[in-house]
């Protein structure tokens, strides 16, 4: 039987328990009311039907979603919504395919530091990126004309990661209140928290707050009182599927390797971990990297590593290993045992199609049209640049997890967050599959991130031209 005291202890650190609970529960949802009322008294102060001082009366609204894929866009599409768009193209990501890389390429230009928050910079030996206050999507937040905070008690926006339904309607009011009062003729707009609500509740919520978008389109051309082309696009998809946490780091641990926080000896390497996604990078020395992708090759989850060897690139999964050469904007893919990628039928197709002595290069424009289709979309050219020029801090290796995978922290793996309902970052298309859409012109049935900046580009010069823009040529 328990002492009085003891039982005292006791009792005190469950009324602690509770009382803690309580606030994570109530504080927030104080926070999100005034938060709403805030953006609600914004939106009801501008008139209707006026536009802002000094606006002219054409308006570009460019607007970034993040994780949506092409086939829900396509579908509500086909149902009525979006009303006054020209079909949806598909828009093949960047690989990884992740937020930061992929909008660099379509609106900011540069390289961010890293494929996520947390990277490892070889010059200062040493973790970078970790700082708790800083926005979740910096990268993005810097070059837009509306981004919802989503931040609480000095959190940045992983918040939104917990409870993505408290912040729709007060991310939906905001926007529609900065747009009333901006005054300039291209409005660029980001909201991170269709990813929130595509990992956290999945694809059914994710269609209805597709859905509240087209109707805050429709409000909001009625509202100001003024003709608006829109662009409309997203950085990657979601998959969808119930994703268990692939363990990367005890494989390697087993072989030898050590798991540190900061490279000193060979054996060492430096795994990040982020979010929840089905990818990771591993900062180690290259001398490394052959053996280590042969451990991986075995994981659990793990469908393939890729690394720099001398001028070419490996690739390394459980069938096989393969090399990918690059000779300028030509392309060569060399199955060394297996076939990893999956790629042999394409390699023949190609050979029988061009019908020259080219020692099996290819132009990326032949790739990109034989692989659009493909388990993975456009993969040469998208491994080679992430490898090479997708960031300032490139991992050593870079690995893609199968679908029903992914990789972060370990408290993924607890009940209290387990299981995501939607993951995204490998080389595989439906992670991949993001989409474009204007209501001005037609866009090809596929595009990459950076067609989304020429297509930005074309559209400022035609404006000031007076032009109407055509339809964009085949690729």
């Amino acid at each position: 039987m328990l002492e009085k005291p003891v039982v005292k202890k006791v009792a005190v650190y469950i009324i602690g328990v509770c009382l803690l609970a309580g606030m994570l529960v109530v504080l927030p949802d104080i926070w999100f009311k005034a938060h709403l009322k805030k953006n609600w008294n914004a939106a009801e102060s501008t008139p209707t039907q006026t536009p802002a001082p000094g606006r002219r009366h054409r308006l570009c609204l460019i607007f970034a979603l993040d994780g949506v894929p092409y086939r829900m866009i396509k579908a509500l599409y086909a149902q009525g919504w979006f009303k006054g768009f020209y079909p949806p193209g598909r828009l093949i990501s960047t690989f990884p395919s992740l937020t930061r890389p992929a909008f660099s390429k379509m609106l900011i230009g540069g390289k961010p530091n890293g494929y996520e928050r947390l990277y490892y910079n070889f010059t200062t030996r040493r973790l970078e990126g970790a700082t708790l206050v800083n926005k979740a999507f910096a990268t993005q937040s810097e070059h837009v004309d509306y981004h919802p905070k989503l931040h609480f008690l000095g959190f940045p926006g992983y918040i939104a990661y917990v409870f993505p339904d408290k912040f729709t309607q007060a991310a939906l009011d905001g926007f529609k209140a900065r747009l009333r009062t901006f005054q300039g003729d291209e409005f660029i707009a980001y909201m991170g928290l269709s990813d929130a609500i595509a990992h956290v509740e999945g694809e059914a919520a994710l269609n209805d707050f597709l859905i509240k978008i087209s109707t805050l389109l429709d409000s909001v051309r009625h509202d100001l009182g003024i003709a608006m082309d829109v662009v409309l696009f997203s950085d990657h998809a979601n998959n969808f599927s119930v994703n268990r946490r692939a363990d990367l780091s005890a494989p390697l641990v087993r072989a030898g390797y050590q798991d540190v926080a900061q490279l000193r000896a060979q054996n060492d390497f430096v795994l990040p971990q982020n979010g929840f996604v089905s990818f990771a990078a591993i900062y180690t020395a290259e001398t490394n990297a052959p053996a280590m992708a042969a451990v991986l090759s075995s994981a659990e989850g793990v469908d393939f590593s890729v690394y720099r060897w001398q001028h070419s690139v490996k690739v390394h999964g459980a069938s096989g290993i393969a090399r990918i050469d690059r000779r300028g904007q030509r392309f060569r893919y060399t199955p060394l045992t297996g076939d990893p990628l999956n790629l042999t039928g394409t390699v023949d197709r190609l050979r029988r199609l061009d019908g020259s002595d080219n020692q099996h290069f290819f132009h990326e424009s032949d790739w990109w049209q034989a692989t659009i289709d493909h388990a993975y979309p456009d993969p040469l050219r998208r491994i080679w640049e992430g490898l090479h020029d997708l960031v300032q801090h490139s991992g050593t290796l870079l690995i893609s997890l199968k679908d029903g995978y992914a990789f972060g922290p370990r408290i993924f793996s607890q009940s209290i967050v387990h299981p995501r309902a939607g993951t995204h970052g490998a080389l595989l298309a439906n992670h991949a599959y993001g989409f474009l859409m204007t209501d001005f012109m037609s866009v090809r049935p596929a595009s990459r991130p950076s067609d989304v900046a020429g297509l930005l580009a074309r559209s400022a010069e035609a404006k000031q031209t007076g032009r109407k823009l055509p339809a964009l040529p085949p690729n």
